[in-house]
Order: C-alpha cells, then structure tokens, then sequence
C-alpha cells in the first residue's frame, strides 16, 4: 500500500470492518468523519438549501433519504483531503454493445448518477465549510460472467493506493475467480435443496 513521505499509510477503509465484513456508511455517517455534520437539524438545512440552489424542492422524506444514501465502501486519505466513495457491481456481461455503449459503460453511468449529487453536495458543504475536502467516486464493476475492464480496473486500484501492478494483477485475478465461484455456489445449494426435498 502506498504511503506518505513520513511512512504514515496513505489511504483508509473505515468500512472495511474486517477480511469478511463491511459496514455501509451513510451520508450522514461520512460527514461526520469529514467534520461537516453537528446537528441532524443543521445538517437537514444544508440539504434543503443545496437543492434549493437547484431549483429543486425535496419532500421531509427525500431530505432524509438523501443523507442515509450508502455507498458500498468508503476510502480517505486524510493528509491530502481526498474522500472516495466505492462502488462495487456485477451486472450481467456480453460481448456485444448496444446504441447507449457497453455493459460497463451503461452501469458506470447508473453509479454516477445514483452519486452525483452527494459527491457535489459534500464538496459544496466542504468549501462553505473551509474544509478542503475532495469527494470523488471510484466504480469497480466486474460482469457476472467474470469479464471486467482490465486497465480501468487497475487504474481504479492504483488511486487507492495499490501502487504494486503484481498486487493488482493478484486482486484481479481474485476478484474474477470470486465472481465465477458465486454462481456455481448457489448451483449447488440449489441442487442440494431439490435432492433433500419430499
């Protein structure tokens, strides 16, 4: 992993609670890590006052769904103020690409979209806040069927600090033989369940 000049590791995974675990965190969960949240009052506030910029109107409901948005994983970097929500999908894969692009395309456009608005909203409320935070968005999408874009894939894992491209290649490798197992997994839970039903 990559680190600072003075060896401190560079980048954090709060929701990486262990090797078999994450915990999802919420908008509201992420700004109060970034120092921008104190009371859920002010915080709805901002929300309201963002969208209103916007021209746009959001119901008691849609203020507190905007907040309690999560993203699959979490990364920062606290010295450079770099904030990276992950996404992690699988949607189905093929070898043909349709009038809208690819497979890959389609659903990191879908991700984007779906995160847009609160990686603009926490760098807004970061700059009227002098907090120089930088929110970004780092998709990790693997097909179904195992296929992923290999440099995109790569270029993604050496921003969060996997700077060894044999470490990559590794994650890689892993990450599609992970992908491959879970249907065949499911397969056999499947045929399980048939053989010991009366």
């Amino acid at each position: 992993m990559e680190s600072h000049d003075d060896g401190k590791r560079k980048w954090f995974f709060p929701s990486a609670v262990s090797e078999a675990t994450h915990d999802e965190w919420t908008v509201r969960q992420i700004l109060v890590h970034l120092g921008l949240f104190s009371r859920i009052r002010l915080l709805r506030a901002d929300v309201i006052e963002f969208h209103a910029r916007q021209d746009i109107i959001l119901t008691f409901q849609e203020i507190t769904s905007f907040y309690s948005r999560r993203p699959d994983g979490v990364a920062f970097d606290d010295k450079n103020k770099h904030w990276v929500f992950l996404e992690f999908t699988r949607p189905m894969d093929s070898v043909t690409s349709s009038e809208e692009g690819d497979w890959v395309e389609i659903k990191e456009l879908e991700k984007n979209e779906r995160y847009g608005i609160h990686i603009y909203f926490i760098n807004h409320l970061s700059a009227l806040h002098g907090r120089p935070w930088n929110c970004t968005q780092a998709n990790f999408t693997v097909g179904a069927q195992g296929s992923l874009k290999q440099t995109q894939f790569q270029d993604r894992l050496h921003l969060l600090g996997v700077t060894n491209s044999k470490t990559r290649d590794k994650i890689r490798v892993l990450t599609v033989s992970k992908t491959l197992a879970l249907p065949d997994i499911i397969l056999k839970l499947f045929d399980v369940s048939i053989l010991r039903s009366p």
